[in-house]
């Protein structure tokens, strides 16, 4: 069981003739040991960087690692025991998968010829690989060749396991099932872990707690939980979710209600300062459909029936930006229905227009 610590980790590139660029712009994080932490964030937001100077593969331009108070930054990295699953599986085709499995081992010479057959077996019976131990890469599906690149990084038993989009090439039957077993084998086995992806489903479902990324910034760090019902701001809010929040900008009134248009308010969880340009984000699943007179009237733009729920995309008079909500699975509509919408208050998220910034 390790812990890992980020102080002030920077990495800045820079190319003759060109600006440079700040790929990661000072990250600070505490990995307590056994803990899984998800990286999510955009392409180019800085996190496969992150995992790369960790595993020692990139250059530090600031800033410190330390395993379990020791600083590691200035380690080869044959000489920082991380275990690394890659994305592309980085497997050698004329080997076996006992081959490749073995292949770390035996060029570290840290183990017995005996004692890696052992490993291999048990890491092999551990993750699913027994049957196949005899095959080749090209022979495998792409969840084997995932399963194989894993056990690789685990063989070396790693006092870090640093996964770099591990599920990004497998279909949705795929990984689903590689996500169940990723994730029990991590309980089983306590490393402490970095996933990164672009996937939010995946680290919402694998992750301890998420850091959320934007061109190097650690925007929220937090739980799935805390991500998911108390957004930092509106890019954390927008990017977690699946359908998306929905954003409406608006103005505070005096009686703690955002004004959308000239006859659309709605009501506020918290007051803020009348005047003040905001944006309010309602989750699709915090909407409902009024059976009376409640609610806000609306027009239905779309209704997608999805067996266990459907998904309405609604017009509000007077304001331009549609909403999304959630509905129950025998609900039926059809275009240009007109319906009543009602917001749940106390979960709607109020952000500053300006800054972006949470105002809860």
């Amino acid at each position: 069981m390790t812990r890992l610590e980020l102080r002030e980790l920077r990495k800045t590139y820079r190319t003759r003739g060109r600006p440079p660029v700040e790929a990661v712009r000072g990250i600070d994080l505490t990995l307590r040991s056994g803990e899984l932490l998800g990286l999510l964030g955009p392409s180019g937001c800085g996190k496969s960087t992150t995992l790369r100077m960790i595993a020692g593969l990139e250059a530090v331009t600031g800033g410190d690692i330390l395993v379990d108070g020791a600083s590691v930054v200035r380690a080869p990295a044959q000489d920082r025991n991380m275990g690394v699953a890659f994305e592309n599986y980085a497997l050698y085709p004329p080997l076996t998968v006992a081959e490749n499995l073995a292949f770390g081992l035996r060029a570290r010479r840290r183990s017995a010829r005996g004692d890696v057959s052992r490993k291999v077996a048990e890491i092999a019976e551990r993750v699913g690989l027994r049957e196949i131990l005899d095959a080749h890469p090209s022979t495998l599906s792409s969840g084997q060749k995932q399963r194989v690149s894993l056990a690789r990084a685990l063989i070396r038993e790693p006092d870090v396991l640093l996964l770099d989009e591990p599920l990004s090439h497998l279909d949705a039957a795929q990984r689903d099932t590689t996500r169940r077993e990723l994730k029990r084998i991590q309980r089983d086995l306590g490393h402490t872990t970095i996933l990164v992806t672009h996937d939010q489903e995946e680290a919402l479902s694998l992750a301890d707690r998420i850091a959320v990324m934007k061109d190097g910034v650690i925007q929220q760090l937090g739980t799935p939980y805390e991500i998911y019902d108390s957004p930092a701001n509106v890019f954390v809010a927008d990017f977690v979710g699946e359908p998306a929040i929905n954003l409406l900008p608006g103005t505070a009134t005096a009686d703690a209600h955002a004004r959308l248009s000239d006859s659309v308010r709605l009501a506020l969880p918290t007051p803020v300062a009348e005047g003040r340009e905001l944006v309010l984000g309602i989750r699709p699943e915090d909407l409902r459909l009024a059976g009376d007179d409640s609610g806000l009237p609306a027009r239905v733009v779309a209704h997608e029936p999805l067996l266990e729920s459907g998904i309405a995309t609604l017009a509000l008079d007077g304001v331009d930006r549609h909403l999304v909500a959630l509905t129950d699975p025998d609900v039926r509509l059809a275009h240009d229905d007109r319906v009543r919408v009602v917001a749940d208050r106390d979960l709607t998220q109020v952000f500053d227009a300006e800054t972006g910034d949470s105002l809860r």
